[in-house]
């Protein structure tokens, strides 16, 4: 199993060069996510997997947004911590819909909460 696991995870590293290679060499959007035989996660996004996920499935964003939340492919805490310096011009807009879509999806819930909180205060 440890050479198993020690293989898998030489070959997923060399994945994830190959797609920040790609990114960079190109100017494209890549997500990778791979889980290693015990399930443990590794991933790689340009901008981030959250906004690649999100541009091109929506669908299947919702479900996968608090996994990709986690940490980006720089070890930052949220997507959102992505270093707007190093975003290329293609990159810019799609993090800026991102950050969009994160502000109005926070109105909303702010917006139920402070609606069902007046509610319990009516009599």
């Amino acid at each position: 199993m440890a050479q198993s696991h020690t293989r898998f995870s030489e070959r997923t590293n060399t994945l994830l060069s190959m797609a920040k290679d790609l990114s960079r060499g190109f100017s494209v959007h890549v997500a990778v996510i791979t889980f290693s035989p015990t399930s443990e996660p590794k991933r790689y996004g340009a901008p981030t997997v959250d906004s690649v996920i999100h541009t091109y499935h929506p669908k299947i964003h919702r479900s996968l947004s608090p996994f990709c939340s986690e940490t980006t492919s720089v070890g930052k805490q949220n997507w959102w911590d992505v270093d707007v310096e190093a975003l290329g011009v293609d990159e810019l807009p799609v993090f800026v819909r991102a950050l969009e879509v994160l502000r109005t999806n926070i109105q909303r819930h702010l917006d139920t909460m402070e609606s069902s909180q007046k509610e319990k205060m009516q009599p």
